[in-house]
Order: structure tokens, then C-alpha cells, then sequence
């Protein structure tokens, strides 16, 4: 607990909460300030900084689980950077938040990071920092671009980032296919845990294809699906599903 203190971490320094040990009010006024980074991490729950100790950040807060509430406010400077890990659609078992009690002025940057292999559906939202009011807007925002396109805005009250497409890193790439008496065996790469649809279509210049019976839900890193060789021509091609 804190009694009319003030807490520095300073530049290249990491002050680091794994669990849900709160900074709390014991009397006077307080305030915590970040020049170095302040990371929370590993418990997907809530850590409080609590009413009369005021949270400046100068440099780096990094939320890569749970919850951080600075019940005392919340302030950020031109060079600060906001960091929140998304692993899921859930906030803090799936993604981090930033809650402000109060109105909240926003300065510096936003950037958002995948971990733990998810990877996200178009118009997945995470809500990643909620005030009584927020003015301002972040001046910068940093996502994986090699992975997603993603859109960042604002609310009265809260910051929100979109995915607004699914890049080329997370599309399935048809291997070899392996021939087997009357069949054949359609193998791709694959991400765990989505789903593919195949299709087919006897002629390029055709505009509709054709899907092949039954869905494939991939446990593993590659996929595969069986379908009976024809006389004729069949062009293939597999689908990832929202």
C-alpha cells in the first residue's frame, strides 16, 4: 500500500505483476510513474491501482493478460505507448484491457500483438480501453501487418480495434497431392483449430465452384480430404472459414 507516495520506475527498468497484487491507497495522495515498463501479465484477472494514486505513463505499459483498472486515472505523455496482447475474443482471458475510472486524455501510441497462435476472424473487435470519458486520440496505432489489417476507433468512452482482413500468412497453400487407386488426396497447410472448405471447379473460365461435401476442422498443422478422380479436368481450391 501506499501512504502520500510516489513510485518511479525508471527508464530500462520492468515492473512486472504476474498475479493480482494491487497498488493501494493507505492515506495522502500517490502516483505511480512509468519511464521504464510496467507489464502486466500471466493472471487473466483484474489489477487495481486504486483511487488517489494516479498512473503516468511515459514510456511502455504492456498488457498481456487480465485486466489493469487505474481507479486513480490514467495519464500518457506524446513518446508513451499502450501495448495489449490479443489471444482471444474474451477480454482478459482472451485479450487485455486498459480501465480508466475516470475521464481520460489520450496521447502516444496504441499497438496491439497475436499470441499463444490465435488468429482472429474478420470484424473480430477487442475493446481495449474503456474511460468514464475519453478525449484525445492516440497518434499512432502498430498492429502485425504481415498477419491482419486492423482499424482502430473511438468511442465516447472507449477505444476498439477491428480486424478488417485476414492476410495471406493465415491462407491454406495446396501441397502435392497424393493419388491412391480411384482417389485422391487433397493436402494443405493449415492453422489449428479453423476450419477449410474445398472446392472445385472443371474449367478456370467458369465463374461458380462447387464445394466438396463436409467441412475439415484442422487439429494439427496440415489438412487433408479425399475425392474420386474424373475423367476430366478438376481445378481445386480450399477455403478458410469465419
Amino acid at each position: 500500500s501506499m501512504s502520500a507516495a510516489v513510485i518511479t520506475n525508471r527508464a530500462g527498468a520492468l515492473f512486472e505483476n504476474r498475479g493480482l497484487g494491487a497498488l493501494s491507497f493507505n492515506g495522502g495522495t500517490s502516483r505511480f510513474d512509468n519511464a521504464g515498463t510496467f507489464r502486466k501479465s500471466v493472471n487473466p484477472g483484474t489489477m487495481n491501482v486504486t483511487v488517489n494514486i494516479s498512473f503516468n505513463n511515459y514510456n511502455t505499459v504492456e498488457i498481456l493478460a487480465g485486466i489493469l483498472a487505474a481507479s486513480g486515472g490514467y495519464t500518457s505523455t506524446v513518446g508513451a505507448r499502450l501495448h495489449c496482447a490479443i489471444g482471444g475474443t474474451t477480454v482478459g482471458t482472451g485479450y487485455g484491457r486498459l480501465q480508466v475510472a475516470s475521464a481520460v486524455t489520450l496521447s502516444g501510441a496504441l499497438s496491439v500483438g497475436l499470441t499463444n497462435g490465435f488468429v482472429p476472424t474478420t470484424n473480430d473487435s477487442f475493446t481495449v480501453l474503456t474511460a468514464s470519458t475519453r478525449n484525445g486520440t492516440f497518434a499512432n496505432f502498430y498492429y502485425p501487418s504481415n498477419e491482419v489489417t486492423m482499424q482502430m476507433s473511438n468511442t465516447a468512452n472507449s477505444v476498439i480495434v477491428r480486424v478488417t482482413e485476414i492476410l495471406s500468412v493465415a491462407q491454406p497453400i495446396l501441397l502435392s497431392p497424393e493419388i491412391s487407386g480411384p482417389n485422391i488426396t487433397l493436402i494443405w497447410t493449415t492453422l489449428s483449430n479453423r476450419s477449410y472448405r474445398v472446392e472445385f471447379k472443371p474449367d478456370l473460365n467458369l465463374t461458380n465452384w462447387t464445394s466438396l461435401p463436409g467441412d475439415i476442422l484442422s487439429l494439427s498443422n496440415t489438412a487433408s480430404k479425399l475425392d474420386a478422380l474424373t475423367p476430366s479436368n478438376r481445378f481445386y481450391r480450399v477455403r478458410v472459414l469465419p
